[in-house]
């Protein structure tokens, strides 16, 4: 399903537009002055950054969904033969760029031992996890407001923003009105990502986790093919 020409294809065409630059200049310039000072608490940074890369892989998911023309994607599916072929190598794509920013939002600050205290393997683990998703939920909500094509370019970058921003106020806006908890459930849940992020010590993994990650990968699961099944019956 994922055809290895294509990906190439796609990633010189979106080096070449010049459109990565914003987004993963921004990132890395973020990470790169949060870790100005080393001594800083764990888990806490790791929340910050894993909130930065879902903004981040939102911004690079809407671009590389956009680059190509109404002319040139006909002609790439009919080439791919498939939709689906399409689909799944832009989302690989998109993947790809979140390895490499997740990656460098990982291991920057323990090459050059930024942090105040050695990182235990578990708190490793599960700051691999929330990056993991927190990528994820950008690939999702950038992939969806490009192929829903709300009127405009300007009003799909708003709608994606607005829920960017409701995901990471949700435990606010529940807490003032808690039937709120039902309505904001299309929201992808961050939240319940950076909740486990404590920098308690010795660091340990409760059992609230494991709910919140099985719900994750619902939500996840669902998203994406709520996602295939519109872009199926769009394009």
């Amino acid at each position: 399903m994922i055809r290895s020409g294509f990906i190439q294809y796609q990633m010189k065409s979106y080096l070449r537009s010049l459109t990565f630059i914003p987004p993963v200049t921004l990132f890395g310039a973020w990470i790169i002055i949060f870790y100005t000072y080393s001594g800083v608490p764990t888990m806490s940074s790791y929340a910050i950054t894993s909130v930065s890369l879902y903004l981040a892989m939102t911004w690079v998911a809407m671009s590389i969904f956009s680059m190509d023309g109404v002319t040139e994607k006909n002609l790439l599916i009919v080439q791919l033969k498939s939709k689906y072929a399409y689909l799944f190598g832009k989302w690989f794509v998109c993947f790809l760029w979140a390895v490499a920013l997740g990656v460098f939002a990982l291991v920057y600050p323990l090459i050059f031992s930024m942090f105040k205290e050695p990182i235990q393997p578990v708190q490793l683990s599960v700051a691999i996890y929330g990056h993991l998703v927190s990528a994820l939920f950008g690939i999702l909500v950038g992939s969806f407001f490009s192929i829903l094509k709300v009127e405009s370019k300007r009003f799909a970058w708003l709608s994606a923003m607005f829920v960017i921003v409701i995901s990471l106020a949700e435990e606010g806006i529940v807490e003032k009105a808690s039937i709120f908890k039902w309505i904001l459930l299309p929201f992808p849940p961050i939240y319940q990502v950076i909740l486990h992020f404590t920098d308690d010590m010795p660091y340990i993994v409760e059992n609230g986790f494991w709910m919140d990650a099985i719900w994750i990968l619902i939500y996840v699961v669902a998203g994406f093919f709520l996602t295939k099944i519109l872009f199926l019956r769009r394009e």
